[in-house]
């Protein structure tokens, strides 16, 4: 494998893993109404597709050679995408809090 591919798809592997740690946060908020075993059901197959996409996305980049760095930049990406998704969220409420203030 290049040079070339491999960096191609850690930069694959690491927008995958922001993606994955997106679609998670907003999965778990609209599955928080169902039954358990709805839940459970739900995240399962939510799990699988997420499985099958990046099975199928490097496939196309590198005809579907796995190694564990790529897999562990992706759980990069989802660790990155999950603290700067608390972040945003800590920052959002400060702003609110503020413009909240301004109006009293």
């Amino acid at each position: 494998m290049s040079e070339k591919i491999q960096i191609i798809s850690f930069i694959f592997s690491y927008m995958y893993g922001i993606l994955f740690g997106l679609l998670t946060i907003k999965h778990f908020k609209i599955i928080e109404k169902y039954h358990v075993i709805f839940k459970y059901i739900i995240t399962l197959v939510f799990i699988l597709d997420i499985m099958l996409g990046y099975m199928l996305g490097m496939y196309k980049i590198n005809q579907g050679i796995f190694h564990i760095y790529f897999i562990i930049v992706c759980f990069l990406g989802f660790w990155c995408s999950y603290y700067l998704h608390k972040y945003v969220k800590k920052i959002k409420n400060n702003f609110i809090k503020k413009i909240n203030q301004k109006r009293i």
